[in-house]
């Protein structure tokens, strides 16, 4: 198509006839990827005060208002923004709190036909820290199908219940269809890694101040069983998350440590790290019930960058010496000890060897080595 035409094809986005708007944004979705090299020509900002990467700002209202046209328009729409939010500067142009609002308001609807496009849209935006902190900030639940369906007050919590929690709460027990017949919500765990990237995303999801909340309620621990999920998309980003957390120590106790007093999650760890080796029984008996007899079709985590991120986590963990030693009484060592003989990557290796020797190794006495065995130099994820 050429490009004249596809210009004209822009002015359409907004026709008051909405079959000319459903074909005019279907016709214009290829060219949004940022592989296309027609993107940058037809959605370009015309403004010469534009920042570099903008987009032209009508389009952009246009795509978001066509959102909450009919299902198929919709679903090119938040398709078509999904694809040109892979760029920051879009997303600033995006995410505003009534659209935020309305993305999420989309997400917790139960009868949604386009929650999960609304969820990978939602992930795009969460990149940035200041959609984060905006998010944390909005207001209860208004949706009228929140507020007045029923079936959501059997499923979920009353309709009071802050817009975040409630999409933590989609993610833990809507897997698999199982509230939304149209949405399995495992992008949401794409949202928590971004979350954790922040530290007012990571207090969030820890539960500490200033959005305080009892162990067993903490967003964390009701995404940390999904760390050997059969996707891979929510249990990566449910693995990001969790590192991501420990890089706040303060919390290191309250992440490690058991019911009821902590969020237990030292099992979601180290079970992808578990393959069908048996342990030793002397050893087995210290581990965490949840990875002692796992039986011979265990399988361990296949992916080799998930791997890396949970070894890296363990490694976060023991940066203090109270935690190592803990780490050391449940037996962490000889998980990764088998992890290692099967493992194949040198740079996974490498990380295992790196975690065994501050395992293993005699506890700092002087104030420079426990600096040296602190320094560990990983990033989020």
């Amino acid at each position: 198509m050429e490009k004249e035409q596809l210009e004209e094809l822009v002015g359409f986005l907004h026709d008051r006839n909405p079959e000319v708007r459903r074909l005019a944004v279907n016709a214009l979705l290829p060219y949004t990827p940022a592989s296309n090299p027609k993107r940058t020509t037809i959605f370009a900002s015309k403004d010469s005060n534009r920042k570099a990467g903008q987009l032209d700002q009508n389009i952009i209202n246009d795509l978001k208002n066509l959102c909450e046209d009919q299902h198929l328009t919709a679903h090119d729409a938040l398709s078509a923004l999904i694809n040109l939010t892979d760029a920051d500067v879009v997303s600033e142009q995006v995410a505003d709190t009534d659209f935020l609002i309305f993305l999420l308001s989309t997400i917790v609807d139960p009868s949604a036909i386009l929650a999960d496009l609304a969820c990978m849209l939602w992930s795009n935006l969460t990149k940035l820290n200041s959609v984060c902190v905006s998010c944390l900030k909005l207001p209860l639940v208004g949706h009228s199908s929140i507020a007045e369906e029923e079936s959501i007050q059997k499923k979920l919590k009353t309709s009071s219940t802050p817009m975040m929690d409630l999409t933590i709460e989609l993610f833990a027990r809507g897997e698999s269809r199982k509230i939304n017949k149209h949405a399995n919500y495992d992008f949401l765990a794409s949202v928590w890694a971004n979350f954790s990237s922040y530290p007012d995303g990571r207090s969030y999801l820890l539960g500490i101040s200033p959005y305080v909340k009892p162990p067993s309620d903490a967003p964390l621990a009701q995404i940390s069983p999904f760390t050997e999920h059969p996707s891979i998309i929510r249990r990566g980003g449910s693995i990001s998350a969790i590192k991501n957390c420990c890089f706040s120590t303060d919390a290191h106790r309250r992440i490690i440590s058991e019911k009821p007093d902590g969020l237990e999650i030292l099992a979601s760890i180290l079970l992808p790290l578990c393959g069908p080796e048996p342990f030793d029984a002397d050893d087995e008996e210290h581990m965490p019930a949840e990875i002692q007899m796992l039986g011979s079709d265990k399988k361990s985590e296949t992916d080799l960058a998930l791997r890396h991120i949970l070894i890296e986590t363990l490694i976060l963990l023991s940066t203090s010496a109270g935690i190592r030693q803990y780490l050391r009484d449940k037996r962490v060592y000889r998980v990764v000890q088998v992890l290692h003989l099967n493992e194949t990557e040198e740079e996974v290796q490498e990380q295992i060897e790196r975690l065994v020797n501050i395992l293993m190794r005699d506890e700092p006495v002087t104030v420079a080595e426990t600096a040296e065995c602190e320094e560990l130099q990983l990033v989020e994820v």
